[in-house]
């Protein structure tokens, strides 16, 4: 061995590092398998909201509280966050086909935002414009487990009642 050599790393041996597209294009099928319908679009990895899931998009502070009082009752299901100031976070449901327009009105005066009927979603790591979209609670690596949509609403309706936020 020469002195030369001595220190150097042999690079020959390290995987190439996946790129962006790629890391997507994985998370894709991963997803596919737990049966969400994605596409790609660019930077991002988009869900389709379907009559099997929906996602009720909520301010960071009010999803953190609804994500503990579902958690609690052995309800709650996998987040995203979205970057942004302020961050917002996506709660995955089972449908929301069977909500009422009233209760959808509800939610939105609590600042909820209901994505279902085919509206595309960003899942991770697709890139925003404000930053990486990314887990704030995992999914189970086996499938996600999805709470019923009334339980969420009934979760944030509760909390926001609770806290006089409404």
């Amino acid at each position: 061995m020469s002195a030369s050599t001595i220190g150097r790393v042999d690079n020959e041996d390290q995987p190439e590092p996946l790129s962006p597209t790629c890391i997507l294009a994985v998370m894709a099928l991963r997803y596919a398998q737990w049966g969400w319908l994605t596409r790609l679009a660019g930077d991002r990895l988009l869900l389709t909201t379907d009559d099997r899931i929906s996602a009720v998009e909520l301010p960071s502070a009010l999803g953190s509280v609804v994500q503990h009082f579902l958690r609690i009752r052995m309800l709650a299901g996998p987040a995203v966050r979205l970057p942004g100031k302020p961050s917002r976070w996506l709660l995955l449901t089972q449908s929301a086909q069977a909500a009422t327009p009233v209760g959808l009105a509800q939610l939105h005066d609590c600042g909820a935002v209901t994505h279902s009927g085919g509206t595309l979603v960003p899942l991770p790591p697709s890139r925003l414009e404000t930053g990486v979209a990314s887990w704030q609670v995992p999914p189970a690596m086996d499938g996600p487990s999805l709470p019923p949509f009334s339980a969420v609403v009934a979760a944030i309706r509760t909390t926001t009642e609770t806290a006089g936020l409404r």
